[in-house]
């Protein structure tokens, strides 16, 4: 049967369903009552306009009772094949557009009172946002096709959107134009308090234990050093001022969180190097942003030594004290909500993460290190819910390191480049060679750390969004010599992403100290079930745990804990004796501990092999699910 036969013929189906003469008589009743009834109370209605209106409804009755038959037919003839069943949807689709928009338009036009013969001038429903959200999204489809290119070539994805911004922007195509300084710093504001918290939240107790110590010191008096010759060279290459080049020092001396996590899950370290490289990603961009505003605050009168003493004293003690008490706060809060509203726990993490920035800045305190505090605590505090408070907040956080990249391309006048890039050039060699490394090795060679983990940490200090950050808080501030600093704070960026992103596979092979991707950063994710007093909960079995290859009965899981299922390969197993765990199997399981069960249950599954924990690092292979 040809395609327009087909077409009649279920129109005319169709047609003879609602054609009933007591149901076309109903309809046209019904019609003319619903013009009388309205119509005298309708401003600008008129006799003369009102059978338009009856017509109207008549089609747009007639056109859903059509559209109905044919979808209802659809479902009860068994025997269709697939172009007659498209045939229907399309049909009925179209007679619901159709004779809708006429039906819409003549009442709007009798509730307008529109003229006989209608204006000339044409209606327009277009929104001022409309075209920013159009751009917007060009903006990410566009970014993510080169970032798929981008991996293809092993180059660091935010590159492809530091691409796109410079395309886009002022001095490219100029679609999108960012003038407003205020903007600006409000934008890379909110987008590193979102990013510190998920620093927070995805920092292991581990991990404080094992590099807390040098961590904190690389954070803190790492952060100096690498500011001081920073600034040195910046001085001396970019003939700016001892504040500016101060200045310079201060926006790129910390390294980034989630560049430096997306490294070590690509060139994994032993892990206490790797504690202290998560541990100081996190806490060192609080000191920046610390020693970047003090810096803005005291550029017209310098302060004394006391006045930096109690303004120091009170951002870091305010900070940890506001954090502390932000993510107990909020470890309570979790407490107290109702299991059954689970889903509402990612949009309240980003409230405290919000709360604890604003309260923090408003007494005095640093809002960025308390924000990172509080998802420390929090973490810790909500064992039960951390996983999808770290997968709603790890995407978030990617998404705002993202617009960050984009915003440093819109802000960077790539004409304007070839004049600076010499002595920018030298900046990041001098930091990347001088001032980083001079840094790790003062404080982390009296900490017994060997020459190879030192050069590893030090290769591995990306720098990312917090740099570009700061960048704008001194472009915002309208200092002297700020388009430099901008420029120079661009190229640390690129050249940070793109030669030490893709160099650090060979270079800690190289050094000896690549291992295996660690399998043991398990995360429990319970699933409450409300007023029993049970958490179901779920965690997958890492490759080097001592539970791998042993038999279920021999794995003795903790106490008020039972395994219920083993999901292998997609495939449910029913959990007997005899079955025997493998590596990457998701186990559910069953507490009656709410307080402390995922915490045992982490314990049981984490413990190592003995051969593992004392096996000699091997050679890098390709990342594993964990």
């Amino acid at each position: 049967m040809s395609l327009g036969r087909l077409i009649a013929g279920e129109l005319g189906w169709a047609l003879r369903q609602v054609s009933h003469p007591v149901k076309l008589g109903s309809a046209v009743i019904v019609a003319i009552g619903i013009v009388v009834a309205f119509g005298p109370l309708t401003p600008g209605l008129v006799l003369s306009g009102g059978w338009r209106l009856v017509v109207a409804l008549l089609l747009g009755m007639t056109a859903g009772a059509t559209a109905h038959a044919l979808l209802q037919r659809r479902r009860q003839d068994h025997h269709d094949d697939d172009l007659r069943s498209a045939v229907r949807v399309v049909l009925a689709a179209t007679a619901l557009l159709l004779t809708g928009s006429v039906m819409v338009a003549y009442l709007l036009a009798a509730v307008a009172g529109s003229t006989d013969p209608p204006a000339a001038d044409a209606l327009d429903a277009g929104l001022a946002v409309d075209r920013p959200l159009l751009v917007g999204a060009w903006l990410l489809i566009v970014g993510s096709l080169t970032a798929v290119l981008a991996a293809r070539l092993r180059l660091p994805a935010a590159l492809s959107f530091l691409a796109v911004g410079m395309v886009v922007g002022d001095d490219g195509l100029d679609w999108i134009s960012l003038s407003d300084p205020v903007l600006v710093q409000s934008l890379g504001v909110g987008a590193l308090v979102i990013i510190l918290f998920e620093g927070g939240l995805t920092t292991d107790v581990r991990h404080l234990r094992r590099g807390a110590a040098p961590g904190v010191v690389l954070a803190t008096v790492g952060v100096l050093i690498t500011a001081g010759i920073t600034a040195l060279g910046a001085m001396w290459l970019l003939d700016v001022p001892s504040r500016a080049a101060w200045l310079v020092g201060a926006i790129v001396a910390s390294t980034d969180a989630a560049a430096v996590f997306d490294l070590l899950r690509r060139a994994p370290l032993p892990e206490r190097l790797s504690a202290v490289l998560k541990i100081e990603s996190g806490a060192n961009d609080p000191v920046a942003v610390l020693l970047t505003v003090g810096l803005l605050s005291a550029w017209i009168t310098p302060p004394s030594a006391a006045a930096w003493v109690v303004f120091g004293a009170a951002q870091l003690i305010g900070g940890v004290a506001v954090g502390v008490a932000a993510g107990w706060s909020g470890g309570r809060l979790f407490h107290h909500i109702r299991d059954a509203a689970r889903g509402w726990y990612p949009i309240v993490g980003l409230a405290i993460a919000g709360a604890t920035y604003g309260v923090a800045a408003t007494l005095g305190a640093s809002g960025f290190l308390a924000t990172y505090i509080a998802g420390i605590v929090l973490a810790i505090e909500t064992p039960r819910h951390r996983a999808s408070l770290r997968s709603f907040h790890t995407a978030l956080a990617n998404g705002a390191e993202v617009g960050l990249f984009l915003l440093l391309g819109l802000l960077v006048f790539p004409s304007q480049l070839p004049g600076i890039a010499l002595t920018a050039l030298g900046l990041v060699a001098l930091l990347v060679l001088v001032g980083r490394p001079l840094a790790c090795a003062v404080t982390l060679a009296p900490m017994g750390f060997s020459a190879r983990g030192i050069a590893a940490v030090s290769w591995l200090g990306l720098r990312g969004a917090v740099p570009i950050v700061l960048a704008t808080f001194a472009h915002s501030a309208g200092i002297p010599g700020a388009t430099t600093i901008f420029h120079a704070v661009f190229f640390v960026v690129l050249v940070s992403a793109l030669v030490q992103g893709t160099t650090a596979v060979p270079v800690i092979t190289a050094l000896g100290l690549a291992t295996r991707p660690s399998t043991t950063d398990v995360i429990a994710d319970a699933l409450p079930i409300s007023d029993t007093g049970l958490d179901v909960i779920e965690v997958e079995l890492p490759d080097d745990s001592r539970l791998v290859g042993q038999l279920l009965r021999e794995a003795m899981p903790p106490p008020d804990v039972l395994v219920a299922a083993v999901v292998r390969n997609d495939r449910v197993l029913l959990p007997r004796g005899d079955t025997r765990l493998c590596p990457g199997d998701l186990l559910i399981v069953t507490s009656a501990d709410r307080d402390h069960g995922i915490a045992g249950i982490e314990a049981w599954v984490r413990a190592q092999h003995p051969r593992t924990v004392a096996a000699a690092p091997e050679p890098t292979r390709g990342p594993t699910k964990t």
